[in-house]
């Protein structure tokens, strides 16, 4: 029997990337679906969207009126994600021809939505394949987000915290170790905060959580990364945790969002500008070969030149390995949509590029130093160019290989000779 195509367009965060793979195995299990990258021979065409900005909900929906053109009676249009749960009646009236609109919060159900309307006898709900074969895959551990951060739509289309149980991430992450994965990168929107059930009546923290994943027994060497993490929750078990397994990895992703605790109290973040930099001394202290990386948002609601400044003179004393500098934008529901969206576009233009600008320096400096320096590398995919590979440190950092062998899926020593802006160009020592 001739197996039904599954095509899959992901806009958005890690955690989108690992719902749509869910997604996707949920109906490979059932042995009658296979994925493709040619939209038009697709039987099945899934949409997973992303909410954060308005920029990306016009992409969305630019993209999701492409597809009337694709649409026959034999073919099925999903659309998932944040913004299926936050405009799902402007979107089944903008496009009548969407047969399923499915939101994070309704994620339980979906095995039954697609038995209903695929006609499909029987489906796992939680079961997740590696289907593109990575040496480096998302495993969610957490969903959704109890901070409510004044300027997020996240836990009005996720909903408030909820943890997976410790026994299915332990099954799911043995599982993909046993099928050749190296890495798996732990997700939620605050990993800091989860709180699980080993038992019906021991409860584990993420520190505990990092140990029992770093102790597995396996086969094969591999190395554990984790996303998000939030200042306020970030405590010294966790720290220590890290510094105590060498496969836990040192990349720390701690958006600071502002360097003045003004915009920061009306951002609802609940940490100090001077409680963030103890912070990542302490990291720093006790985790010497950590990369510390960022978020950070400018022209936010009543965002004054002076705080600007202070973001800027935050980011020059704390260094950090990289950001992500964004433009503030509404969205619909938030505490600070009830603000006046009071700072001119051209004055969020040129804040966005100066800081950017001042991150990438300090970034592409802090990469030099690593010239002639010999890093262990976690190779992780090909490039598209001929005998050409990427790689990761175990502190995320981005390692370009040239190589006539087939490096995929190994951990290699490699000499590092030059950088190409965030990248490190290196060759397989000798």
């Amino acid at each position: 029997m001739k197996k039904k195509k599954i095509f899959l367009k992901t806009f958005g965060c890690q955690m989108n990337v690992a719902d749509s793979e869910y997604f996707a195995s949920i109906l490979i299990s059932t042995g009658d679906f296979e994925v493709t990258n040619d939209i038009k021979e697709a039987d099945v065409i899934v949409v997973n969207t992303c909410s954060v900005r308005k920029h990306a909900e016009d992409r969305e929906s630019s993209f999701i009126g492409r597809l009337k053109k694709f649409k026959d009676e034999s073919k099925t249009i999903i659309v998932l994600g944040c913004f299926a749960q936050k405009a799902k009646e402007e979107l089944k009236r903008k496009f009548p021809f969407i047969d399923i609109i499915v939101g994070p919060l309704e994620y339980e159900y979906l095995p039954e939505i697609l038995k209903e309307r695929l006609e499909i006898n029987s489906l796992s709900s939680n079961i997740h394949f590696n289907i593109f074969d990575k040496v480096s895959v998302f495993v969610p551990i957490m969903t959704g987000c109890n901070n409510y951060c004044s300027y997020c739509i996240v836990p009005y289309v996720r909903g408030r915290e909820k943890s997976r149980p410790v026994r299915d991430i332990l099954n799911e992450i043995k599982c993909l170790l046993d099928k050749g994965v190296k890495e798996v990168v732990l997700l939620g929107q605050n990993v800091n905060s989860y709180s699980g059930l080993k038992s019906d009546s021991i409860k584990i923290n993420f520190a505990n959580l990092l140990e029992e994943i770093a102790s597995l027994d396996s086969k094969e060497k591999f190395w554990i990364g984790f996303l998000t993490n939030h200042p306020k929750d970030m405590t010294y078990d966790i720290i220590k945790t890290i510094k105590s397994y060498p496969n836990i990895s040192r990349h720390i992703h701690l958006p600071l969002q502002s360097g003045s605790n003004r915009i920061l109290k009306l951002m609802n973040r609940n940490y100090t500008v001077e409680k963030y930099k103890e912070l990542v001394e302490l990291i720093r202290r006790e985790i010497p070969d950590v990369s510390i990386t960022t978020d950070l948002i400018v022209g936010f609601p009543t965002e004054q030149e002076e705080d600007f400044q202070q973001t800027i003179k935050a980011v020059k004393e704390i260094e950090f390995d990289s950001a992500f500098v964004f433009k503030y934008s509404v969205r619909e529901k938030t505490k600070s949509a009830e603000l006046p969206d009071d700072v001119e576009e051209e004055v969020k233009e040129r804040r966005h590029y100066e800081l950017l600008n001042l991150c990438d320096t300090i970034a592409r400096q802090k990469n030099k130093n690593y010239i002639n320096s010999e890093v262990e590398v976690l190779v992780v995919s090909k490039s598209d160019k001929k005998n050409v590979f990427l790689g990761k440190t175990i502190n995320d950092r981005i390692v370009e290989i040239c190589s006539d062998r087939d490096l995929l899926g190994n951990f290699i020593k490699v000499k590092i000779k030059d950088v190409k802006f965030h990248t490190l160009i290196g060759s397989v020592s000798s």
